[in-house]
């Protein structure tokens, strides 16, 4: 078995002779522009703030689509799994779990429960996952 080839590191001529090069191919527009850093801060406060006029039980549908674009898909197109679809899978999976420790608890005759068992039982084994 041959042993593997070791790389060099580039030198700080190479890497600014690519540095260089790229910009080339950027003002030419055969590369896209750099894309500036999402501040996520902002953005989820946004988000949330027009969350809070988006009716969920008229909206449903949406919402339904929306997962379906973020989430992998069953026929083998995409192989990776990216951060933003663990994100997603996580909150459909403690949907259904909410779902079933309120069914569980209808069952059992209770009316009420207490916020935080449901955080603790149900939600945070979801989310250290």
């Amino acid at each position: 078995m041959a042993a593997k080839r070791k790389y060099k590191r580039m030198t700080i001529k190479e890497k600014e002779a690519n540095k260089r090069f790229r910009a080339e191919m950027r003002a030419k527009g055969v590369l896209p522009p750099v894309k500036p850093r999402l501040n996520r801060r902002k953005f989820a406060n946004e988000v949330n703030k027009e969350f809070e006029d988006f009716s969920v039980y008229e909206n449903a549908l949406y919402i339904t689509e929306a997962i379906v674009f973020m989430t992998p898909s069953n026929t083998g197109i995409k192989k990776d799994i990216d951060l933003q679809e663990i994100g997603v899978l996580k909150m459909m999976k403690i949907a259904m779990e909410i779902k079933k420790y309120k069914e569980n608890l209808i069952k059992q005759g209770e009316t009420k429960y207490n916020p935080m068992d449901l955080f603790e039982e149900v939600v945070n084994p979801i989310c250290d996952l």
